[in-house]
């Protein structure tokens, strides 16, 4: 998958129905249940989790991406209804991340290890035109950031059709301690979705495998 190189402003990349992700190369990712059932270290947080098993319902994401030299930004695509408000207790929002290892050795399978982080963009349903950004080394670690000086990652988000289309955009370079992007060279992957009608949260959602690479161009 490359990641085309724009002219365009990072304010026209929030638009997921914007004429430039048209004619994008896209890449269809298989989705898959986060493996729960029968883990020992997502028992230790949580017995609950570690039995679900009905979990996973989203099994395609579309991912298309560009760069302007200053921010990265990918439109995700995929089938769901629409479930955008909590009403109550037992209701959940639709969600979706992106994740970078942070190592050459960190897992996306695992959110990482201890000594091997992973950032990650997070966008829920909720949420208006913002998204959090995430460290984590490994199930239970996950730390959000939100707020000036703590994320400055943008979220623009549509529904239409029978589909949620996010776009999740980032600066490229933002100082140490996060994912890096440097044109002409090739970064590292992975994704997970939330469908909220399916009472998804947390570890309960579809995920893409580890990662893969992509190539940002120059």
């Amino acid at each position: 998958m490359k990641i085309k190189r724009t002219s365009e402003t990072t304010e026209s990349l929030m638009n997921p129905e914007a004429g430039l992700w048209r004619g994008l190369e896209t890449r269809l990712f298989y989705m898959a249940p986060t493996p729960l059932n029968g883990n020992p270290a997502i028992k230790k947080i949580s017995p609950f989790l570690e039995k679900s098993t009905d979990h996973g319902s989203v099994k395609e994401l579309s991912v298309a991406g560009v760069h302007n030299g200053d921010s990265l930004a990918l439109l995700l695509s995929w089938p769901s209804e629409r479930n955008d408000e909590i009403a109550d207790l037992d209701q959940f929002v639709d969600g979706v991340a992106v994740m970078f290892p942070l190592t050459p050795n960190a897992s996306a399978v695992t959110m990482g290890s201890s000594g091997d982080p992973v950032n990650a963009w997070y966008w829920k349903a909720n949420l208006d035109g913002v998204a959090f950004e995430v460290l984590a080394e490994g199930y239970g670690t996950s730390a959000r950031q939100q707020g000036e000086g703590k994320s400055q990652v943008m979220a623009g988000a549509v529904h239409r059709e029978g589909r949620w289309h996010v776009v999740l955009s980032r600066p490229m370079n933002i100082g140490s301690g996060r994912a890096h992007f440097v044109a002409g060279q090739t970064a590292r992957m992975a994704f997970c979705v939330w469908d909220g009608g399916n009472r998804e949260r947390a570890g309960r959602k579809s995920f893409s495998g580890d990662f893969v690479p992509v190539t940002l161009e120059l």
